[in-house]
This record gives structure tokens, C-alpha cells and sequence, in this order.
């Protein structure tokens, strides 16, 4: 149900697109079948064997103090690793005292590119982790430093079934998982959640964790409309709609309802990053496939509002999260 009126309703919802994702807008936001490992950054006890070295010129993110949220200890953190690369990592992190029995799964945003990490939802992650929320912070590998098309798909594929390892690990609620994301995450967030339906042999098929509801913080839901060309999309499928229609069908969320979930979805009217109309396509077209939906459109809010947990957008998101899970 919408809940906010829906502005620019008679504005040419792909001239808006085509204006805002042209030119490379994108780039101002900010697995294999063995068993991953875990290991606990100290002090905490470690659970796995010594972690893979970075690769030079690479953050260190177990001694790094970026990598972990205001508000937080690395004794909370207990780090899930897939691959070689730094970015190849899920990071769960527990509340010190009561936990909510939700188990949120958070996807970061930057365009999908090289120079972003998780570190760019790291207000969210200590906000919603402060409020008794256990979050598994995903990353995964962007377009010119070992991601795009197929690899960041696998990757977010790879670190969202960590989820499972950890619920096992630690007693998380897996009937009750939350996948959300920001921006490029929202995309993500929104195409994991979707993973149950991918043709068999696709990237991501075949899930472990499939999410009881899903959201999007001024996500890119809807990359396959006709933007003329953005730097960022083709980064992340390797050129456009027309030259790889099977990418789109595959990593288009749009194209991937029914998703047979509640799901949530919010933007600000004044995003000047991702526009509006991406989530208004969205909704539209899940609901046409019977999907539940919420939509809120926030006037005058911005691209990062869509992240900051003091912001406009993000307490509709968590006033539908404890509606929905508690």
C-alpha cells in the first residue's frame, strides 16, 4: 500500500531515468560450493583458522578501525570470509545485550564499484545492531577490482548464504531474516531476495538463505530501462540492455517478481543520485505480479538520507521491520 502520495505521477517515468542515469550518475553513491570460513576479530575467540592475508595496497580490515561502526567493538564482530580478496567477507555483528529475534542481512551501495566497501553502511549497521538487531554486513567485489558481470552477483550470492552459517552458529532466527540495502545495495538486496525463482545454472541459483521480507533504501530496481548509457550499469553487466538482454533478465529486480514476500521500498522525491521513479517502477510492477508492497516516497529527501538512520527515510523502513518481524 502506498502511504505517501506518489509525486511527478504524470512526469514520463523513463525520460526521468534516462536524465538522472545517463553520463555515470551512479558512481556519487556512496563462491565456490566449499564451506566458508569464520574467524572472530581480536580480541574475541577466533572460530577458524588464521584469516588470508590482504592483498597489498588493501585495508586491512581486522586491524583497520573504519571497518567497524560507531557504537560498536570488533568483540562484536565475527568475520565470515568466501574468497581471497579483503572484500569477500560477511561481517556479523551481535548486540552486547538483548538480541531482537530478526537477523538482518544488509547490502552496502557505491555504484557497484571498485572504491566502495561495507564500511559505506556502517551508520545503518551500528544503528539497527544498537537497537538489538543481529546484522550480517555483506560485501562483495566491484566492477574493476575483480566484480561486474557475473562475479558481483556471485559474490553478494555467496556472502548473503553465510547467513546460514552464522545462524547456525550463533541461534539467529532464519525463518526470520531481513535483507535490505542502499542504492547499488538495493539492488543487490532486492535481486538476493529474488534468488528462489533464477532459471537453474544462473548466477545466484539455488540459494541457502532465502529472507522472510526484503527492502530497498533508495535502490537501483529497475537497471535495464532505457538510460542510454551509464557508466555504472555497464560496469556491472558488461555493456547494455541491448547488448545482454540474458544479464538484465537475470540482475533487473524488476524482472524478477513475483517474489512471493512482503516488501518494502522507499526514495526520496529530491534524490538527485537514483531516482524516484526507479521505486515507483518497482512497486508497480510487483504488485501487477501479486506481490505485497509498501512504498514511501519521502518529499525533499535526498540520495543519502536513504541511509542515515537519523534521517527521514530509514525509521519508515524500521517502523515497517517491527511491524512485519518485531
Amino acid at each position: 500500500m502506498t502511504t505517501n502520495p506518489r509525486p511527478g505521477a504524470g512526469i514520463d517515468r523513463r525520460a526521468l531515468l534516462g536524465l538522472a542515469l545517463s553520463g555515470g550518475v551512479l558512481a556519487g553513491c556512496s563462491g565456490g560450493d566449499a564451506e566458508p570460513s569464520a574467524t572472530s576479530t581480536s580480541p574475541a575467540p577466533t572460530t577458524s583458522a588464521t584469516p588470508s592475508p590482504t592483498a597489498t595496497g588493501t585495508p586491512d580490515a581486522d586491524t583497520d578501525p573504519s571497518f567497524v561502526p560507531n557504537g560498536l567493538s570488533s568483540t562484536q564482530r565475527t568475520v565470515y570470509r568466501y574468497g581471497e580478496h579483503y572484500r569477500q567477507v560477511s561481517d556479523l555483528w551481535l548486540p552486547t545485550g538483548d538480541r531482537r529475534a530478526v537477523f538482518l542481512v544488509v547490502v552496502h551501495g557505491g555504484g557497484w564499484e571498485a572504491g566502495y566497501d561495507r564500511r559505506d553502511i556502517n551508520d545503518f549497521v551500528g544503528d539497527m545492531v544498537g537497537r538489538g538487531y543481529p546484522v550480517l554486513n555483506v560485501d562483495y567485489r566491484g566492477f574493476g577490482d575483480g566484480g561486474g558481470w557475473p562475479s558481483t552477483f556471485t559474490d553478494t550470492a555467496t556472502a548473503v548464504d553465510l547467513a546460514a552459517v552464522a545462524g547456525s552458529q550463533f541461534s539467529l532466527p532464519m525463518d526470520r531474516v531481513c535483507i535490505v540495502g542502499h542504492s547499488a545495495g538495493g539492488h543487490l538486496a532486492m535481486w538476493a531476495a529474488a534468488r528462489r525463482g533464477l532459471p537453474q545454472g544462473a548466477p545466484g541459483a539455488d540459494p541457502r538463505v532465502t529472507p522472510a521480507i526484503a527492502a530497498s533504501l533508495s535502490g537501483v530496481l529497475h537497471p535495464s530501462v532505457a538510460y542510454g548509457e551509464d557508466a555504472n550499469v555497464a560496469g556491472l553487466f558488461g555493456g547494455s540492455p541491448t547488448d545482454f538482454p540474458d544479464r538484465f533478465a537475470i540482475g533487473d529486480p524488476s524482472r524478477r517478481a513475483p517474489y512471493r514476500m512482503p516488501l518494502w521500498a522507499g526514495a526520496g522525491t529530491s534524490d538527485e543520485v537514483v531516482p524516484y521513479s526507479q521505486t515507483q517502477f518497482f512497486c508497480d510492477t510487483v504488485r501487477a505480479a501479486g506481490d505485497t508492497v509498501e512504498e514511501q516516497l519521502v518529499p525533499g529527501a535526498n540520495h543519502v538520507a536513504g541511509k542515515e538512520p537519523g534521517g527521514p527515510i530509514v525509521p519508515l523502513f524500521r517502523t515497517w521491520l517491527e511491524g512485519r518481524l518485531g
